[in-house]
């Protein structure tokens, strides 16, 4: 009995002998690739997960930036019309980005610095989006 112990722990300290082509073996100084790796991976997964629950409108919260989202997203607006109007409400000297989309009267750029007049037809169009004033 003894006798096929001692043959069988011989043949298994061969298996691996058979495989001269299988590379070198690791190194611990090889692990640091792959430790650098899985951080960077780690680093993305935690970006991606903190931008999906960021933008997560499900979750009831008191941010009125993603509130703003919200209702840009609602209305179908695009980036630069988003940007517009949150540079209208800091204009506006509003406290809220999402002011603006209960005061139509905002969009008026008669009293707003010369620079707004190169935006006036845009921000014309979002009230109408906004507010919509097609239908009158």
């Amino acid at each position: 009995m003894s006798g096929n112990l001692a043959l069988a722990a011989a043949l298994l300290g061969e298996i691996g002998d058979n495989f001269p082509q299988s590379g070198r073996r690791l190194n611990w100084s090889d692990l640091w690739a792959y430790g650098i790796a899985v951080v960077l991976g780690a680093i993305v997964t935690a970006v991606m997960l903190y931008l999906r629950r960021r933008n997560d409108m499900t979750i009831h919260c008191n941010n009125s930036w993603k509130l703003f989202r919200e209702l840009c997203q609602i209305h179908g607006l695009d980036l630069p019309s988003q940007r517009l109007l949150a540079a209208l409400a800091t204009a506006r000297g509003y406290e809220q980005p999402t002011q603006v989309f209960l005061a139509p009267e905002a969009f008026d750029v008669s009293d707003l610095p010369p620079s707004w007049q190169l935006s006036a037809g845009h921000l014309h169009r979002l009230k109408q989006v906004l507010f919509d004033l097609q239908r009158g």
